[in-house]
């Protein structure tokens, strides 16, 4: 069955809305194969009692527990976030003209030079060179 036909299907018998996000998520996940089966699929998805699934007006019943995992896995959430990637951030730098009248202070190397000392069982101590 394709994932088109168990979006469709979920949405005819299911009180609850799967998203195509959330099929491919589990087909990567290794949850269910490519060729769904919707048996199995239901399994993991519906509330079950004994042997039959659950039915609540009419439709059956989602695990409450899946409901959140499902809408972590909105569709739309995913182009938001793809369009949020695409923005092209500007940055420009300006020089400052450094005054000719101050002396120029030299320049202090940034590296510093550290070495470890054992002090003493499992304890280590920095030490400035």
């Amino acid at each position: 069955m394709s994932i088109e036909n168990v979006i469709e299907w979920y949405e005819k018998n299911v009180n609850y809305k799967l998203t195509k996000t959330f099929v491919n998520f589990m087909i990567k996940t290794g949850i269910i194969n490519s060729e769904i089966n919707l048996n199995l699929l239901n399994l993991f998805l519906l509330e079950f009692y004994g042997n039959d699934f659950v039915k609540e007006n009419g439709k059956f019943k989602l695990k409450e527990n899946r409901k959140s995992v499902i809408d972590n896995f909105n569709d739309e959430k995913i182009v938001i976030e793809k369009k949020k990637e695409n923005k092209i951030v500007h940055e420009q730098k300006i020089k400052i003209p450094k005054e000719t009248n101050q002396k120029e202070e030299p320049k202090k190397s940034l590296r510093n030079k550290f070495k470890i000392e054992s002090i003493g069982g499992k304890k280590l101590k920095l030490v400035k060179l």
